[in-house]
């Protein structure tokens, strides 16, 4: 059992961790004059089309509002489309573009955050980062009640 400057040390670095990642993460998005929301939208309108806005702010667990400016900008930006759902006419889709679909791979495959954890893992074995992404799993359902 973690004794309590072990579970400090563990959230401090964790928090550490996070902050950089995410900082990273912001400047990679700015650099494609978007926010990490919208590339958060984006990639979730990747691997899910035709969501709804509603199933979008549930899913991101974003607020209401600041989905919709966020799809009203992906939208001014030709990045997604909104079509009337052929099953419920009161139901609008978001699909990406093409140029969205594009935007989105190249954010994902030239994120500094991505490349700058992808070096910075190097340094695990296989194993050791098998064991970590376990150990992550792991203390993520214990969080959550």
């Amino acid at each position: 059992m973690a004794d309590r400057e072990q579970t400090i040390e563990v959230y401090q670095s964790f928090f550490a961790v996070a902050r950089q990642l995410k900082r990273l993460a912001h400047q990679s998005a700015a650099n494609l004059g978007l926010t990490v929301h919208q590339i958060g939208i984006l990639n979730f309108l990747r691997q899910h089309p035709g969501q709804t806005q509603k199933e979008v702010t549930e899913r991101l667990v974003f607020n209401k509002s600041r989905v919709s400016l966020q799809i009203d900008a992906l939208a001014l930006k030709g990045l997604v489309t909104r079509a009337v759902s052929e099953l419920d006419r009161r139901e609008t889709r978001l699909y990406l573009t093409d140029e969205g679909e594009a935007l989105c791979l190249r954010y994902n495959e030239e994120a500094w955050s991505h490349k700058v954890l992808g070096e910075a893992l190097e340094q695990f074995s296989v194993q050791e980062l098998n064991q970590l992404i376990h150990m992550n799993k792991l203390l993520l359902l214990h969080l959550n009640p």
